[in-house]
């Protein structure tokens, strides 16, 4: 017994490390997010040691290995990276993840850390000639479509873009081709995803060669999905209706008891997309928060940071592909409203008797050539009380609903539409 005692205390002293393929692979997931591959939180406040102030971060994301290193191991916003370590001695390495300036001691288990470390000493690859050889094997991938094929599209679909948490894996791979090499060599952390790394690089590079010749986001398709998201993501996304209101919302203001309705974009920034500064700046309505017309053009990746921040909150709620989609709206799918609807008299600025032509060829299928009832409110109604919301849904379709967006069609035609809907009377 006192011969295994001292065994098992030298075990703990100087730990012994693996270095199995197995255990290379779950060292890259927790390099890519530690906390969802062990399923720890992160703590609440930015990694102190991550000093840049140039790009806006989530707190969270200060404490994944990548941030800092880069997903070429490199090294990212003025940090080293640990190419240099290739090669190295492990148990060096658990010493670092200890020490005061990564803070992992409390933070990860042992073997995590070992794991991490047999990954930077064992695993790393060189990923520019990795992205050098994809090129060169575009013109003939090889097997890769049967691969992916058979071991990924179950997932992700044979156009590779059924997995609304993550993007397209076409747009991934020509955008962030060393991000989706990492993926593909030690796949996705906290998942289910095989990882390929047993196939040699040379096979990882021809996928890589493969994932870049699949279709990306249809821009016109993601605006309309996230003009619909900006009605109510919570009936499009079928995702749990709120039960609390949105902590931004003013809690004096007319909805604060109706939590559902806290949640909806619209519900602040208004059908017309100008907040205090529109329809929505007196009423039931009003909230006194701004519009969004200011981020017209801007880039969509800023736009879906602000929507994960601390006042927004829709990271928690929002998969990856609906927060692109509706940071895609905001930034290219706004229309002005003023050139279509008269805002002092609410009428439309088109001719009713041509769109009565357009209406009864695409719109009296479903409305009827009366404008039958939809979730129990006239469209002739909707349309006279609130012309922008029924001008939002013209161009964007409704939330959870077969309604086709019509953003691609001339906008006088859709303009003369809502002039004819908007002289649309109930009949009984």
């Amino acid at each position: 017994m006192a011969a295994l005692a001292a065994f098992m205390a030298g075990l703990i002293a100087a730990p012994a490390v693996a270095t199995d393929t197995a255990s290379i692979v779950r060292g890259a997931r927790l390099y890519d997010n530690w906390s969802h591959e062990s399923r720890e939180r992160t703590p609440p406040l930015a990694n102190p040691a991550f000093k840049t102030r140039q790009v806006r971060v989530a707190a969270a994301d200060t404490w994944r290995c990548v941030e800092c290193h880069g997903w070429d191991y490199k090294g990212r916003h003025g940090v080293s990276g640990i190419r240099s370590r290739q090669n190295g001695d492990p148990a060096a390495i658990v010493a670092l993840l200890k020490d005061a300036n990564h803070g992992y001691d409390d933070l990860l288990h042992e073997s995590d850390r070992i794991d991490l470390a047999n990954f930077i000493t064992r695993g790393q690859v060189d990923m520019q000639k990795l992205a050098e050889n994809a090129r060169r094997f575009k013109a003939a991938p090889g097997s890769s479509e049967k691969v992916f094929a058979t071991v990924c599209a179950a997932c992700h679909g044979l156009d590779g873009g059924s997995v609304r948490a993550v993007p397209p894996l076409g747009d991934s791979a020509r955008q962030r081709p060393h991000e989706v090499l990492h993926v593909v060599l030690n796949g996705h952390p906290g998942g289910n995803m095989p990882a390929l790394r047993t196939l040699g690089e040379d096979a990882v590079a021809r996928m890589l060669a493969y994932l870049q010749g699949l279709p990306g986001v249809n821009l016109a398709a993601s605006i309309a999905n996230g003009g619909r998201l900006y009605d109510d993501w919570q009936a499009h996304s079928r995702g749990q209706m709120q039960a609390l209101p949105h902590p931004a919302y003013p809690p004096k203001a007319y909805y604060a008891d109706v939590a559902a309705v806290t949640w909806r974009c619209k519900e602040c920034h208004g059908w017309d997309y100008k907040g205090n500064q529109g329809q929505y700046g007196a009423g039931n309505h009003a909230t006194g928060i701004k519009g969004i017309r200011a981020m017209i053009g801007a880039d969509p990746e800023r736009i879906m940071a602000i929507l994960r921040d601390g006042t927004h909150r829709y990271g928690a709620v929002l998969k990856h592909r609906d927060l692109h989609d509706l940071a895609n709206f905001v930034s290219h799918g706004q229309v002005d409203m003023d050139a279509m609807i008269d805002p002092r008299t609410s009428l439309a600025r088109g001719d009713a008797a041509r769109g009565a032509l357009h209406y009864r060829s695409m719109c009296a299928g479903c409305h009827g050539l009366e404008g039958r009832f939809v979730a129990k409110r006239h469209v002739g109604r909707v349309s006279r009380d609130d012309p922008w919301h029924s001008l939002h849904n013209m161009l964007n379709g409704h939330p959870d609903d077969t309604m086709p967006a019509l953003r691609e069609i001339d906008r006088v035609t859709i303009v003369d539409i809502l002039a004819h809907i908007q002289g649309l009377q109930e009949t009984r």
